[in-house]
């Protein structure tokens, strides 16, 4: 099931930063549509002020996605950084998130932009390995309520600063 289309240009309207300027950093982000028809999460995390991380997030209104397995994301895989997929249910508070890292791409298909080719890849998380974080440490937690998911981000962190991109072409259910 297709949740995200980026080729719908109106698609990032949605999605909001949510960066380490919340405790005194200084990264940025963004989500954007390119004409292209695929979206883009980018921005820059810095590592001055004891930031060091930049997200976005999209909240919406509940849905019950506990009939899937998880979530998908066909993503460009020239990816030279680490991200991560955050989940929110309704219950869930505002600093918690349950989060799982994006794997290395497997599936791979093809696309051209004027600048290089493309190489689409999906990637796929199970919904087992979002675990509860709290201003991101694990925490104990009950599991996600897969009946009322009401919130998808995307992060980058880790102490990876720098110009960061990736783009997405579709988010999704399997």
């Amino acid at each position: 099931m297709i949740f995200f289309d980026f080729s719908v240009l109106d698609a990032a309207k949605p999605w909001y930063g949510i960066n380490d300027t919340v405790m005194g950093g200084l990264s940025r982000s963004k989500m954007t549509v390119s004409p292209l028809g695929y979206g883009e999460f980018s921005g820059h995390v810095s590592l001055a002020n004891g930031g060091g991380f930049a997200s976005v997030r999209c909240e919406f209104s509940s849905i019950d996605v506990s009939e899937f397995t998880g979530i998908y994301l066909e993503l460009d895989g020239d990816r030279t950084k680490d991200y991560k997929v955050n989940l929110k249910d309704v219950d869930t508070p505002q600093s918690t998130v349950y989060q799982a890292p994006m794997p290395t791409p497997t599936h791979q298909t093809f696309g051209v932009s004027s600048a290089r080719v493309l190489n689409w890849q999906r990637i796929e998380i199970p919904f087992r390995d979002f675990k509860p974080q709290c201003r991101g440490k694990p925490i104990s937690r009950v599991a996600i309520d897969l009946s009322q998911v009401c919130s998808l981000g995307l992060v980058i962190g880790a102490q990876q600063s720098g110009d960061f991109s990736l783009k997405i072409r579709e988010i999704g259910y399997y």
